[in-house]
């Protein structure tokens, strides 16, 4: 499926690359297609040599696969280059067998051995496989790990999170994605992604003549330069085959 994105936003949100051991957090609402700028950025560091690696707490892995080639995001293609792997939580938490071998299966995950356990992935799959190049995490969705965990752990493991990538972004490259829809969760735990976040992107949603029409707010990023940005955003086909990805800045 062919592509057309606004490369000017995303090159302004990553600055050409992601800075190493840092946060991008991506709010949306319960209509929004924000989610579609996560999976554009992450396949923006993927184009540019990044190892991808996708934290799935949301759906069964066929899913993610049609999710993500909404936007034009092959990831079984992606895996058979040795490109991308998933850690399956919620598979494995559901007791939902590996869709195939770039599915890593996690034995009985839980707020308590969650952290320990994905660590050891990384060290025993993740490490191996990528080699030198740096690491996109995408975490899909945050919002999903509340549900299977609670809030409260939720926290903790996002603490786990920062603490992961100070710890290994002094050896290697490693970089976090975070995808949120705030209606989930309580304000509190928005809170706490903006104080983690580096870069911070929201969206907000209507719907006009039966069209959805969003504004993105770029709210910060790591840039000296940086000043709050808003833009309105339209997903929309062509010819069925083609997703666009509209950007008009309003300030």
């Amino acid at each position: 499926m062919e592509r057309v994105v606004g490369v000017n936003v995303i090159n302004e949100l990553i600055g050409g690359s992601m800075e190493n051991g840092s946060v991008m957090s991506i709010l949306y609402d319960a209509y929004s297609l924000g989610w579609v700028l996560g999976f554009e950025v992450f396949r923006a560091l993927l184009d540019e040599g990044f190892f991808g690696v996708i934290h799935n707490y949301s759906l069964p892995v066929p899913r993610l696969v049609s999710r993500a080639s909404f936007v034009g995001l092959n990831i079984p293609e992606l895996a058979k280059k040795d490109s991308l792997r998933i850690v399956d939580i919620f598979g494995s938490r559901y007791g939902i067998p590996p869709a195939d071998s770039y599915v890593i299966k996690v034995d009985n995950p839980s707020e308590d051995t969650l952290t320990p356990k994905i660590e050891k992935v990384y060290r025993d799959v993740i490490y191996p496989v990528s080699g030198g190049r740096g690491i996109i995490k995408l975490i899909y969705t945050l919002d999903g790990a509340v549900i299977m965990f609670g809030e409260r752990p939720t926290l903790r493991l996002l603490n786990s999170e920062v603490a992961f990538l100070a710890r290994e972004s002094v050896s290697r490259r490693i970089s976090t994605i975070l995808l949120l829809n705030t209606d989930v969760v309580s304000e509190r735990l928005v809170a706490w992604v903006s104080s983690i976040s580096d870069t911070m992107v929201a969206f907000r949603s209507s719907i006009r003549e039966d069209t959805l029409v969003e504004r993105m707010l770029i709210l910060k990023t790591p840039s000296p330069s940086f000043e709050p940005t808003t833009y309105e955003f339209r997903l929309s086909t062509r010819n069925g085959k083609v997703h666009l990805l509209h950007f008009e800045r309003l300030n």
